[in-house]
């Protein structure tokens, strides 16, 4: 099959590839057809071979070949079925949908082609949609045929320059004599409304009229309310970010034009920054959430850390992982170490001057754990149980309230006892709950009594709106009898389900390493963390 370009305006085009459709649009006819040239150079360039090519425009068609030299030149014409509709289908312009902010479907089956968009992501109006309809056969000529360019014909744009200036010149003649045309006809007086009457006189005639009543003033309540705001300014003149295609075909083609011609990002590609910008919403304020299950080896210190490194990761910082775990927790341990061993106890002691209106973030740093280019801070539980005792409601809420002054999201791993009042401090504070479990019916069963207990004690709520993660405990062994039985239940019970694969890395029990972390895992805690946020 042979590559198709469609010149659908003076400044707009597009290019029907092997590999799919690319909208191009510039300032003039000159820039979008060294556009095409450059688009059909680098398909050549990439297969390292010549490319046969059609370019097809209102009153021609250029039948070519381009080598990954970048010479152009001119061959016969054949039967061969083009990418893209027939060279015969009508040159169509952005509809009038399109120019009102309506998006056509992408690659609609109909046509296969793509709207073009602009910077901001909306359907582009080519300007003035200027048609070149001069060069189109009359509407009324049933046998008006496109005349066919060759290697014989007479040179055409797509030709080295010198052989295009005489066209050029009738180009820029033709183009003179429609617009003196239109000046002429637009210079002609209107005709009056009603024949035989001269036009009415603009001048208006004062004539008495009677007082108008009073008319109460509009509050200043409601005319405040009228007047826009610096808010109203900037959402109206803000552009959106265009982004640049970095995978597949669109992604090398950005890469080898250096982004001059820049193609949409792929639909694998559109969702992923589509999961980033969740991931890095603003919110309106400090969020909790807390990981939960009430059985020990439920994946719960994983998945805080997996948590916290993803939001320190996307979100640049402003990320604490807590152990908030009523006897000794491990988040320590499985952090990065660090050059202190102080933990929330001794935080806890010092609390009455992070509490002044003098503190600072730096004054968190002899107490928290930062894991590098993770981007997230770790507080961790005092290995002595016995302190770890004085870690109650009242103090969790003295810890919250303060820590809360320094971090955008706490992350809060907690214990195995439903009744501890750390424990339960920690679930009602919750924004978001996130329930754990491993594809194992003791975990799973721990997970499912916490849910019954926690809808007995009046925090339905909290398990309407949690996340379940179903962590694979080992690769590819599980029931998957039993898999099917732990997402229909947590589906039952809690707003989503998602599930991350076995990593090898947390089998050893070693602090966390994020450069060691496999693809497939981040991806599926991206996934996760998505969800998550989205329920705050």
């Amino acid at each position: 099959m042979i590559a198709q370009a469609r010149i659908t305006s003076d400044t707009s085009a597009t290019v029907h590839l092997p590999a799919g459709t690319v909208e191009l649009d510039g300032e003039d006819l000159v820039e979008i057809r060294s556009r095409v040239k450059q688009v059909f150079i680098t398909a050549a360039q990439e297969a390292d071979a010549p490319v046969d090519v059609v370019i097809v425009e209102p009153d021609v068609h250029h039948h070519l070949r381009v080598e990954p030299s970048g010479r152009i030149t001119g061959r016969e014409a054949d039967d061969r079925p083009f990418y893209g509709p027939s060279a015969d289908t009508p040159l169509e312009a952005p509809s009038a949908a399109e120019t009102t902010g309506q998006h056509a479907a992408i690659g609609s089956p109909a046509t296969d082609e793509h709207p073009a968009l602009d910077e901001d992501g909306s359907v582009r109006p080519s300007r003035a949609h200027r048609r070149r309809a001069a060069a189109l056969p009359p509407a009324g000529d049933q046998d008006g045929e496109h005349t066919t360019a060759s290697a014989a014909d007479a040179p055409s744009p797509w030709a080295p320059a010198a052989a295009r200036s005489a066209a050029s010149a009738r180009s820029a003649a033709s183009a003179g004599s429609a617009l003196s045309a239109a000046s002429a006809s637009s210079a002609a007086p209107a005709p009056s409304a009603v024949p035989g009457r001269p036009a009415a006189s603009t001048t208006a005639v004062p004539t008495a009229a009677p007082a108008p009543a009073a008319r109460p003033l509009p509050s200043v309540t409601a005319a405040a309310a009228s007047r826009p705001t610096l808010q109203d300014l900037q959402s109206s003149t803000a552009k959106g970010v265009h982004v640049k295609a970095a995978q597949g075909w669109q992604g090398t083609l950005t890469k080898l034009t250096g982004g001059r011609i820049s193609p949409r990002p792929g639909r694998k590609e559109r969702l992923e920054h589509e999961r980033l910008e969740r991931i890095r919403r603003p919110l309106e304020g400090p969020r909790n959430i807390a990981v939960v299950n009430l059985k020990g080896g439920a994946h719960k210190t994983t998945s805080s850390l997996m948590i916290a490194a993803t939001l320190g990761v996307t979100r640049g910082g402003n990320v604490l992982a807590w152990d908030n775990n009523e006897t000794r927790g491990t988040l320590g341990w499985r952090g990065v170490p660090t050059d202190h061993h102080r933990t929330v106890v001794d935080l806890l002691h010092d609390i009455e001057r992070m509490q002044g209106p003098h503190a600072s973030a730096a004054d968190l740093d002899p107490y928290v754990r930062p894991q590098g280019g993770m981007r997230f801070d770790i507080l961790a539980s005092d290995e002595d149980p016995g302190s770890m005792a004085s870690i109650d409601a009242e103090a969790f809420s003295e810890l919250n309230d303060s820590l809360s002054r320094f971090y955008r999201i706490k992350v809060i791993d907690t214990g195995n006892n439903v009744r501890a009042s750390n424990w339960l401090a920690a679930v009602e504070n919750a924004d978001q709950l996130v329930i754990v479990s491993t594809v194992r019916e003791d975990t799973f069963n721990a997970a499912a009594w916490m849910i019954d207990e926690l809808r007995a004690t009046g925090l339905a709520g909290q398990v309407d709106h949690a996340v379940t993660i179903l962590s694979h405990g080992s690769a590819g062994k599980f029931d998957p009898t039993l898999r099917k039985r732990l997402l229909a239940h947590f589906g039952a019970h809690t707003r989503a389900v998602v599930e991350v694969p076995f990593e090898k890395q947390f089998v050893d029990g070693s602090h966390l390493d994020w450069s060691r972390i496999h693809p497939r895992t981040k991806d599926a805690w991206l996934d996760a963390t998505a969800l998550i946020i989205d329920g705050l």
